[in-house]
């Protein structure tokens, strides 16, 4: 997306003078809106949201500059980052939307209803992605150059906008499938053991892991091991043990552990180097978690 994308909705300013608040939205095809925003506050902000119904919600964030976090009231963060795209789903979650002082912050969303998910993404999907009312999030990862191309190309014609919306969504249909139908294909004792490799990380998060060795504690070869991962967890084995080292690291300096002895604990020697992984995980530094 250009940094100050095309069309003819006017943006709606908020909290004029405490910084650059602005957002627009417009409503597409099938109960899809877009919504444009485009934050940079003076000082650091904590912005109450609350949800305009009652109704599920799929909703895919692009990052288009700077990061931002939304806390849930029961205390589940997720982090919104330039590069990546994010997707959550909910049905009544409120909570805070955080910003830092002086970053620039600026996102594309778009916002599925359940009828458009069921449609656009299939009944299984629907059932997998909104079956829970709390906050979920199902995907957080970089998206690519075909992903770019399309948010650098926005049109002001509304049919245009609406087929930009329905290629964006086209090219990440693939990671929202479910789990579960993908697994159909595997049989349950191949799951057994991909559940058991997934245990086997956790228990040693601190140590040196490679493929081999996960594939000789699962009792699979290496190629099943990947092929399975993908299947059953939507990610490759590497992508696996990188969330759960992080996840535990997030909760260690959420309790009071020192930054180097957080990185030890999930298995980097060098606190540099945990802290430049956790940087580009998180989109902040581990020192600012330590310090909050």
């Amino acid at each position: 997306m250009q940094r100050n994308p095309g069309g003819d909705e006017p943006w709606i300013e908020h909290q004029p003078g405490a910084g650059v608040f602005r957002s627009r939205q417009f409503s597409l095809v099938s109960g899809i809106r877009l919504v444009q925003s485009d934050y940079q506050p003076l000082k650091a902000l904590a912005e109450s949201s609350r949800p305009a119904g009652n109704t599920p919600q799929l909703v895919l964030t692009f990052g288009l500059l700077g990061s931002s976090r939304f806390r849930a009231d029961s205390g589940y963060e997720v982090l919104f980052q330039a590069g990546h795209l994010t997707v959550t789903s909910f049905q009544h979650s409120s909570g805070e939307r955080l910003y830092r002082a002086g970053e620039r912050v600026q996102q594309l969303r778009l916002v599925l209803n359940a009828e458009s998910v069921q449609r656009y993404l299939g009944e299984d999907a629907a059932e997998h992605l909104l079956h829970q009312p709390q906050l979920k999030r199902h995907l957080f990862r970089l998206f690519g150059h075909a992903t770019t191309a399309q948010l650098n190309e926005v049109q002001p014609d509304p049919l245009l906008r609406e087929i930009q919306a329905l290629n964006l969504l086209a090219l990440h249909r693939h990671q929202l499938q479910p789990a579960a139908a993908q697994a159909k294909k595997l049989h349950p004792q191949d799951i057994d053991r991909l559940e058991q490799a997934h245990n086997w990380m956790q228990r040693h998060l601190a140590e040196p892991v490679t493929l081999a060795t996960l594939a000789l504690a699962a009792g699979l070869s290496e190629y099943q091991l990947k092929k399975g991962f993908q299947q059953h967890f939507g990610c490759t084995p590497g992508e696996k043990l990188l969330a759960l080292r992080m996840q535990k690291a997030h909760r260690l300096l959420e309790e009071g552990y020192q930054v180097a002895q957080a990185a030890w604990q999930v298995g980097y020697q060098h606190p540099r180097n945990f802290s430049v992984a956790f940087q580009r995980y998180f989109g902040r530094p581990a020192s600012q978690l330590r310090s909050a």
